[in-house]
């Protein structure tokens, strides 16, 4: 017997993984625009876009590593 009964049952397991690039995009475009923000506020330019940049790049990653290692084993 499959473990994937049922309509859809593949497509529900590769939900998290077509979701991963939004997720990586919208942790860059955060940290980008917070810094940017940030840099405005302060007058410290482009040093806290950059930190933001590396923040939302770290952020991203994180969350692509835990999509990965929670995908259930086959």
């Amino acid at each position: 017997m499959e473990k994937n009964e049922g309509p859809g049952g593949s497509l529900r397991e590769l939900g998290p993984l077509l979701s991963v690039g939004t997720m990586l995009a919208a942790s860059l475009c955060l940290g980008v625009l917070g810094g940017y923000w940030a840099d405005g506020k302060f007058g410290t330019k482009p040093w806290l876009t950059l930190a933001g940049l590396l923040l939302g790049l770290g952020v991203g990653v994180y969350n692509l590593v835990m999509v990965i290692l929670s995908r259930p084993r086959e």
